[in-house]
């Protein structure tokens, strides 16, 4: 038999060893690329789901903010008048509000764990019980109409968009209902005005509506001097003390959508912030999330009413 050569020893396969260790190395570094694959896509997700999260809690703060700076609005129209036409005058439909807050028009009305109630003049009552315990609040303003006095400028609106004129009566008003109900398992933050019957989501994903008012009240009898005293649920504010309310502090649980969240997290979270949970019995001050793999974040902030009734 002859010798292999040198150049036929340098030309053999791989042995079986060499083999089986080529084969775990390439399994090593392919389950590194899926690794670093699968976590690069988590974060993005995260990070889109985050930023998403952001714009709505932007979106629904700037609509509710502007609600908030209407309410109690007296109306206006222009001081010049058609030749030959009467002078428009208007009249404070808000001041009934302290007699009986539940039938006649107050400029802030809000309702603990509560989704509302709409009557066909504008009466807005406690309804149904809020998803996750979530409160709902209403806002009534005047509009400003042109120089006839009826026709609205635009200048002043309800929460859907639509112009509100100068009113006459009380149903007439501008109406924006904030509240909470799911579409499709899907909880949404709805602005409802009108009559009731017409409502449209503004806000995916709002998993928790929270609301408090500061109230001007000081003692028993309250003394009143103008500064809002104490922070109270809409059960605490009292049917007199509706159009003495100063500011509102808003509270928003946003989830996102399914595998938003890098890892399982069953955090607390606190929609009005944790100063708020103190001896206060309101249901909602504290929610804690379920493990569903979905990125929640707690959003607030604080609106001063700038109409004084």
């Amino acid at each position: 038999m002859r010798p292999l050569s040198a150049s036929s020893r340098r030309q053999r396969g791989l042995t079986l060893v060499e083999m089986l260790v080529a084969i775990v190395l390439m399994f090593m570094v392919t389950l590194a690329t899926v690794a670093l694959y699968t976590t690069n896509s988590s974060s993005k997700r995260t990070i889109d789901a985050s930023q998403s999260l952001d714009d709505t809690a932007r979106f629904v703060f700037e609509l509710v903010g502007q609600a908030v700076h209407n309410a109690g609005y007296l109306g206006a129209v222009p001081v010049e008048s058609e030749q030959g036409a009467t002078r428009y005058t208007l009249a404070n439909l808000f001041d009934a509000c302290e007699a009986s807050a539940g039938t006649t028009p107050c400029p802030v009305l809000g309702f603990d764990n509560s989704r509302p109630s709409v009557g066909s003049l504008n009466v807005v009552s406690a309804g149904s019980v809020g998803v996750n315990a979530s409160d709902s609040v209403a806002f009534r303003f005047n509009g400003v109409g042109r120089r006839d006095g009826t026709t609205a400028d635009g200048s002043v609106q309800n929460c859907s968009g639509t112009a509100v004129p100068v009113a006459t009566v009380d149903a007439e008003l501008g109406l924006s209902v904030f509240s909470v109900k799911t579409l499709a398992g899907e909880p949404e933050l709805y602005c409802t005005w009108g009559n009731g019957t017409k409502n449209e989501p503004i806000g995916r994903g709002v998993e928790s509506f929270q609301v408090m008012y500061a109230v001007d009240c000081r003692g028993t009898p309250c003394v009143r001097d103008g500064v809002p005293d104490r922070w109270v649920s809409a059960a605490g504010v009292g049917v007199a003390n509706w159009r003495h309310v100063k500011a509102i502090r808003i509270g928003l649980i946003l989830r996102g959508p399914p595998g938003s969240a890098q890892a399982a997290s069953g955090d607390k979270l606190y929609p009005l912030g944790k100063d708020f949970t103190g001896d206060l019995s309101e249901t909602g001050l504290v929610f804690t999330p379920p493990l569903d793999g979905r990125l929640r974040r707690a959003y607030t902030t604080t609106f001063l009413l700038r109409n004084s009734v």
